[in-house]
């Protein structure tokens, strides 16, 4: 295994610079290319801090780092008028987007007073889809996640929803409209 990457900065170095991560990046709709259009339309928080755009999916939207540092948070901006914190930290991230079908599956349900046991039995009736189409999903999971040095994935899911609800970092558009959360 490389050594771990401890900055996003060196995270996102790491992606760009190794076309076959990228690639991989891409299949699970975290695609850098599409930085290039970016977001939907322009966002802020209200807190002013900046974002900046690393990745869109095919749906049109954005994931996008907050402020400045070393580990920065993750702001999701739907083109559908829906956003939210995914994650605290681009590493977090990127172990949740490679172990989800989808961050629109993973936030699709509630968490639920089962403890999230109903939201992954759904979440993994969607993988079971996927693979029809996908048969080297998991294989591709661990290729990523060592390839990254990615964290395992455990308590990310709850961590999503409780970060989802914080209303500080939803975005709000040019004309002054919150987002709707994600939950």
């Amino acid at each position: 295994m490389s050594e771990p990457f401890t900055t996003d900065a060196a995270i996102l170095d790491r992606i760009r610079s190794t076309p076959s991560i990228a690639k991989l990046l891409t299949d699970f709709d975290f695609d850098i290319e599409r930085v290039a259009n970016g977001p939907v339309e322009e966002v802020h928080l209200a807190s002013g801090e900046p974002l900046e755009m690393v990745a869109g999916d095919a749906s049109g939207g954005a994931f996008m780092l907050v402020g400045g540092g070393d580990e920065r948070p993750v702001v999701y901006v739907g083109s559908e008028g829906e956003g939210g914190l995914i994650a605290t930290s681009l590493r977090d991230a990127l172990a949740l987007i490679g172990s989800v079908s989808s961050i629109h599956d993973a936030t699709a349900r509630p968490l639920g007073d089962d403890g999230g046991a109903a939201l992954r039995s759904w979440l993994a009736e969607a993988d079971e889809e996927v693979r029809e189409d996908w048969p080297d999903l998991d294989a591709n999971r661990v290729r990523l996640r060592e390839a990254l040095d990615l964290p395992a994935a455990d308590g990310l899911l709850e961590a999503l929803h409780r970060l989802a609800a914080d209303e500080a970092y939803r975005p709000i558009s040019e004309a002054g409209d919150r987002y709707q959360s994600m939950l």
